[in-house]
């Protein structure tokens, strides 16, 4: 991390660098950190546990052992790390009352964050794509998710977080922060922090643009392509039944989709636009940073029948 912060520092002896940045947080009234602390301590508590809990039961309950649990194994241990990224930084600030973090946690903050979710488009994407292999193609299903295809699709993800958040960054290093120092947001997010920049962004921006199309639109096309096939192969299907049986299999996917995409194309394509922030935008960062990846477990356990037989089978092992 101190390397980070040379890098920023060589080259611009003469300019008056920011050493930290404020964040403004949820509340600059210091009678509401305590409520607040209590409040989000709850919420990551509940978010670790949900998550650490669906990796615990597709890990030991043999009849999870299929590529959608697969993926979704590592989708909730994506959002444990997305918030853990932000969430212990927001609550330390709010016992100091002392809403701060070095340039260095910033830039590290912004980097882990951008590796997390980006990996995550690209998991839900592939979660998509299985959903449609098992649904239109089931002949073909298990020839194409064979165990070796699985964890090369998962390493892409990783991998594809890892370069653009790497390559982002290393872009970041050569921007210029003067002051103001001050963030709209409770965590170091790259929309806010980019507004602070006191040198030309052209670069990074020429990035965001073009490796962006790829981390973000391309995701959600593959989402939307892959569920064209799916709706219509549903439709078709002539027993009531059969229909809510097959469609219960895709609902969780596209309730976190639905969540996630859409709270993130707010977030990095909506608001960056926008010239005067509000309280709404805030509402929005706690969404797809807090809320999205404390309900992602909820809503898979308890709309998925064979995740909540696998949920009974663990609590009579464990009171037997």
């Amino acid at each position: 991390m101190h390397l980070l912060h040379s890098l920023h520092m060589s080259g611009q002896a003469n300019t008056s660098l920011v050493s930290e940045f404020i964040l403004l947080g949820l509340s600059q009234n210091p009678d509401l950190h305590l409520p607040l602390f209590c409040l989000f301590t709850g919420l990551y508590i509940v978010t670790l546990g949900g998550n650490l809990l669906i990796i615990t039961l597709i890990r030991t309950d043999p009849r999870l052992h299929k590529p959608m649990y697969f993926f979704l194994e590592n989708l909730s241990f994506l959002d444990f790390l997305l918030i853990s990224v932000t969430v212990p930084k927001m609550l330390d600030n709010l016992v100091k009352n002392k809403q701060s973090i070095s340039f260095t946690g910033c830039i590290s903050q912004i980097h882990f964050y951008q590796v997390f979710m980006v990996a995550e488009c690209f998991i839900l994407a592939i979660m998509a794509y299985d959903r449609y292999l098992a649904i239109c193609q089931p002949l073909r299903y298990p020839l194409v998710m064979t165990r070796c295809a699985l964890d090369l699709l998962v390493a892409s993800c990783w991998i594809i977080g890892l370069a653009y958040s790497f390559a982002k960054t290393t872009l970041m290093l050569n921007v210029v922060f003067c002051g103001p120092n001050v963030l709209n947001s409770f965590f170091c997010d790259a929309p806010p922090l980019f507004e602070l920049a006191c040198s030309d962004t052209s670069d990074l921006d020429l990035f965001q643009f073009t490796a962006g199309v790829f981390v973000g639109p391309f995701p959600a096309m593959t989402v939307v392509v892959s569920y064209i096939p799916i709706i219509y192969a549903i439709i078709r299907i002539k027993s009531a039944q059969g229909r809510t049986k097959t469609f219960s299999t895709c609902a969780s996917h596209l309730v976190v989709v639905a969540l996630f995409y859409g709270s993130g194309i707010f977030s990095y394509v909506i608001r960056p636009r926008i010239s005067q922030q509000n309280q709404m935008d805030l509402v929005v960062t706690v969404t797809y940073a807090v809320i999205a990846p404390m309900l992602n477990p909820f809503i898979y356990s308890l709309r998925n029948k064979e995740m909540l037989c696998a949920l009974k089978r663990l609590f009579r092992q464990k009171n037997v």
